[in-house]
């Protein structure tokens, strides 16, 4: 397929002008492409038939690093994907592609993008907001575009950090507890973007700017406001020791939007993180002290509305946050330490839940594991008062980076106290894994997942790893 959109496109790459049709057409190839066979979602064995799946790449090698879910089903993924030249695969550069699939599973179109793509958001129009483009020559400044589904591009943009010197938070966070408030030079300043979700027709975006800031830009990519969320905290601990004394690791962010147009974030909170905060910000949030995960609220017009903590000991990654009806949820992985050949923690699952009018000490907080360790991917609305978890279940990570024996992608409904409602196991011929995963239509659950075929030596050697990468919809109407 790849091979295809070489052939068949020859439209500019800034102009994106029109989708590539994936539906029939030319190829300079008599390779089918595998995705081909099944024209929409469906049971497809090995997997639980109660998921309705359809493969969505047609390469040896790829992966889901974006997925946007419209309000009928239809879902935008921004994928990546090797084409199958042997064993010289990894030689070549992959390619970015968005590919477009309708709410019954039909494909729509394809868009091959250039390689400097950050992330990617869908509005209710079908218009799309693209987050990097090219390569700047500024650390502190990103590019962006405004795009059609037919890829023409509409508006372009720059969203840059010029947070002047006197309104640049960070911190160094010392060993002994100590925080510092640094100035860094501009050499090594940057503008990260963590996390964008969609508001209408605009965009809400958590990103890194001297400090964590949450930013709202309209439809035509201008930035309507900026609000500071919490200080940055560089950690200058010098051994694993030092790191764990004060908490870490702990990474990952969480964004979302409620039915009032409100955003909600949520970061990791170590003491260094509250000690900052409370220099930084004059207040310091409501809840227990101790480690923790701070959610912080907005207004639409940028308006600070509180801010609280949840507690945890063991969650060392936040995956997601979901806002609706007056509740919070966070879901996450935990890590704890053991005692094993090549592995040090056992990881397993966080769940936690509450709702905004309650005290924030009435939170109710699970550490759990479904079969040996886990990864979450994204915690969803399923439901009302209903959360799916996403991830990796099934394995054994060691310190390698590897992993020993084959693993299962899970989706996991909870109810509001963290309790078991059902449970899909996602199993292939080898390791399989749920990648990204968001909210559809009536409750269901819109998921990307990798799974490894049989190893087929005739064709790729088996230690580059072949794969497949699915699309599925599990509950709803």
């Amino acid at each position: 397929m790849a091979r295809f959109l070489a052939a068949c496109s020859r439209l500019s790459l800034l102009t994106l002008a029109a989708l590539v049709s994936v539906l029939g057409g030319c190829s300079d190839s008599d390779d089918d492409c595998a995705r081909d066979a099944q024209a929409s979602f469906e049971a497809r064995a090995p997997f639980d038939a109660r998921a309705r799946v359809r493969r969505v790449d047609c390469a040896f090698r790829g992966n889901v690093v974006g997925l946007g879910v419209e309000a009928d089903g239809s879902t935008w993924l921004r994928r990546v994907e090797y084409e199958d030249h042997g064993v010289d695969s990894f030689y070549y550069p992959p390619v970015k592609l968005l590919t477009h699939v309708g709410p019954g599973g039909e494909l729509l179109g394809e868009l091959k993008m250039p390689e400097f793509i950050q992330d990617f958001v869908v509005h209710p129009s079908g218009e799309l907001t693209v987050f990097g483009w090219e390569r700047t020559e500024s650390q502190l400044e990103i590019q962006l575009r405004r795009l059609r589904p037919d890829g023409t591009v509409i508006a372009e943009g720059m969203l840059r950090n010029d947070v002047p010197p006197e309104e640049r938070l960070t911190f160094n966070g010392m060993p002994d507890g100590r925080v510092v408030k640094t100035q860094e030079p501009d050499e090594e300043r940057a503008l990260g973007v963590l996390v964008i979700r969609p508001s209408g027709e605009d965009v809400y975006v958590l990103a890194g700017m001297d400090g964590l800031r949450l930013l709202r830009l309209d439809s035509r990519l201008r930035t309507q406001w900026t609000s500071v969320v919490a200080p940055s905290v560089i950690l200058k601990a010098a051994t694993r020791e030092q790191m764990s004394a004060m908490g870490a690791p702990f990474t990952g962010f969480g964004l979302t939007v409620d039915e009032a147009d409100r955003a909600h974030v949520a970061t990791p909170f170590l003491g260094v993180h509250r000690r900052a905060y409370e220099e930084a910000m004059r207040r310091l949030p409501e809840g227990p002290e101790g480690r923790g995960i701070l959610v912080s609220s907005f207004e639409p017009t940028g308006a600070w509305l509180g801010a609280r903590t949840v507690p945890t000991e063991t969650a060392d990654e936040i995956a997601s946050l979901v806002v609706g009806g007056g509740a919070y949820a966070l879901g996450g992985r935990t890590s704890k330490p053991v005692e094993q050949d090549d592995k040090s923690r056992e990881t397993n699952l966080f769940f936690a839940s509450g709702r905004f009018d309650r005290p924030a000490q009435e939170v109710v907080t699970r550490d759990f594991s479904l079969d040996r360790d886990e990864t979450a991917a994204a915690l969803v609305p399923c439901g009302a008062a209903h959360y799916c978890l996403t991830g990796h279940t099934g394995y054994v990570d060691l310190d390698t980076g590897r992993t020993q024996d084959n693993g299962k992608g899970f989706i996991l409904r909870l109810d509001a106290q963290g309790a078991q409602q059902d449970l899909l196991l996602l199993e292939g011929q080898r390791d399989t894994q749920v990648l990204l995963a968001a909210g559809g239509p009536g409750g269901s659950v819109v998921f990307a997942f990798s799974t490894n075929e049989a190893s087929n030596l005739s064709r790729v050697a088996d230690h580059l790893k072949n794969n497949e990468v699915w699309l599925g919809v599990f509950g709803g109407p």
